[in-house]
């Protein structure tokens, strides 16, 4: 059993490096929330496509897409109707670290999430 120890850490280890490599900045940097056409929405001003998760306070228009270089994300929703937003920003592929809730509402308002691939095993 001791012997299992040494070689059960050493999994857990390359498990864990794994999951460290996989994980990736968010992307906020690549947006400016603003109005256009009278309506809440954000370029994207990177050189790559990202993927934007919108969700309103109330817990209304949640909005998930992925959004080309220079693209424009469109809510849809009428400046001035909602109280306020989250959102993510991740490469395309990946998605937050942290469920995309209200509940979660503090963590992803003050960016403390990365991007992890959709395709990860155990999602």
């Amino acid at each position: 059993m001791i012997r299992l120890l040494p070689l059960l850490l050493g999994v857990l280890g390359v498990t864990a490096g794994i999951a460290c490599a996989q994980s990736r900045a968010h992307m906020e940097a690549c947006t400016q929330w603003k109005k256009e056409s009278s309506t809440i929405g954000t370029r994207n001003d990177c050189d790559r496509p990202i993927s934007i998760k919108f969700m309103a306070y109330d817990g209304s228009h949640r909005i998930e897409a992925d959004v080309p270089a220079g693209g424009w994300f469109d809510t849809g929703v009428p400046d001035g109707t909602i109280e306020g937003f989250i959102f993510t920003v991740c490469p395309v592929g990946n998605e937050p670290s942290v469920r995309f809730s209200l509940e979660n509402q503090k963590t992803i308002s003050d960016s403390l999430y990365n991007c992890l691939p959709r395709d990860r095993p155990g999602v």
